[in-house]
């Protein structure tokens, strides 16, 4: 399985990350995204994308696994005449290990952290999950008191026969005054994307259709 260790070292970084934010500023107006295929990427585990309609980088974390860092302006309300100017940032990380059911429970992930974040002031208020037979999902959207931001910890995982992929993407979304409660979650599959050289699945032979 995934080791205890990797997931420490996952759960350290969501937890390092998630406090570390950029300036806010006045941006560029955003533009419609192009097609995929030119979007900048990289493989975060194998068999396994990260691309990102922006800035993309790739460092080394704790234990070597890389960590994907990913910013672009955005813009709140772009259908009128007073957009709110935003940034995004995201870091992304992953490991892969055997699957097992105890490990494929992102709620489980979330909460193993959740009083980490709240130490570091994150106040968690809406949560969207998407609970699949070979993939789950968990979006966690949280705003920090005092600051005009928002930030979506997502936990992707995805089952590949024998293998269990964890993805951890953590994004913050930083905005000037005019917007109270802005909706960031369609900005995380508007700008990023996670693609799999793979079909999810159990490891089960293919169906003979007769």
């Amino acid at each position: 399985m995934i080791t205890k260790a990797v997931r420490l070292i996952l759960s350290a970084l969501v937890v390092a990350l998630s406090s570390c934010t950029a300036e806010a500023s006045a941006q560029i107006p955003a533009m419609t995204p192009p097609p995929l295929a030119e979007w900048p990427g990289v493989e975060i585990v194998e068999g396994v994308a990260f691309q990102g309609d922006g800035s993309v980088t790739v460092s080394e974390g704790p234990g070597g696994i890389p960590v994907i860092s990913f910013w672009r302006p955005i813009l709140f309300r772009e259908e009128t005449d007073k957009p709110i100017a935003a940034r995004m940032d995201c870091k992304v990380v992953a490991a892969d290990g055997a699957f097992s059911k105890d490990a494929f429970d992102p709620a489980a992930l979330h909460e193993a952290i959740a009083e980490t974040r709240a130490a570091q002031g994150y106040v968690d208020f809406d949560r969207r999950s998407d609970e699949r037979d070979h993939v789950r999902r968990l979006d966690v959207v949280s705003l920090r008191k005092d600051r005009r931001e928002r930030a979506v910890l997502s936990y992707i995982l995805v089952r590949d026969g024998e293998r269990l992929v964890d993805i951890r993407r953590n994004c913050t979304f930083i905005y000037r005054g005019g917007i109270s409660r802005p909706d960031v979650i369609p900005f995380l599959d508007r700008y990023t994307r996670v693609s799999f050289a793979f079909e999810p699945n159990d490891g089960s032979p293919p169906r003979q259709d007769r």
